[in-house]
């Protein structure tokens, strides 16, 4: 499968965030994130909460870096900083490694998924060798060019 973007990205065309013109007086952006793999959100000290979509933690925590809070300043050296005086207390509870483990105790951040295609019933008749057993295949992620960010800003229309 090609990557929509791979040639400017060999070529060295790619525009990153940090390759933008920032415009005056733009506000800058840093997330809290979670420091422990899994835990109970006991207190939390940051100010006024929006009831909106979970975009950050509320009550648990599931992983190191989660998003907790988003602090919002006039450079990133302040954004950063400000993350640092966020009190917050855990109730920690024990992580969880293995992808069977956390499946029989209900722990699966997201619902189990079965992809197929036709008949699979059907077609085992036809098959000259059947093996059985079990994979282990540990998860992939690409590298990213740049860390998460994004660049916005109002404009006519």
């Amino acid at each position: 499968m090609k990557n929509t973007d791979t040639l400017i990205h060999v070529k060295g065309e790619s525009q990153l965030t940090d390759d933008l013109i920032v415009p005056e007086g733009v506000l800058h952006a840093a997330v809290f994130s979670s420091p422990i793999a899994h835990g109970k959100i006991t207190h939390l000290n940051f100010g006024a909460i929006i009831p909106d979509e979970p975009l950050l933690a509320t009550e648990e925590v599931h992983y190191i870096g989660q998003p907790i809070a988003l602090v919002i300043a006039k450079n990133a050296n302040i954004a950063r900083t400000a993350t640092k005086a966020i009190a917050i207390e855990f109730e920690q509870r024990p992580a969880i490694f293995d992808a069977r483990e956390a499946y029989a105790v209900g722990q699966l951040m997201g619902a189990p998924l079965t992809l197929s295609l036709g008949n699979i019933e059907a077609a085992w008749q036809n098959c000259d060798v059947i093996v059985e057993g079990t994979v282990e295949s540990g998860g992939q992620e690409h590298i990213y060019l740049e860390t998460q960010s994004v660049l916005a800003y109002p404009t006519e229309n």
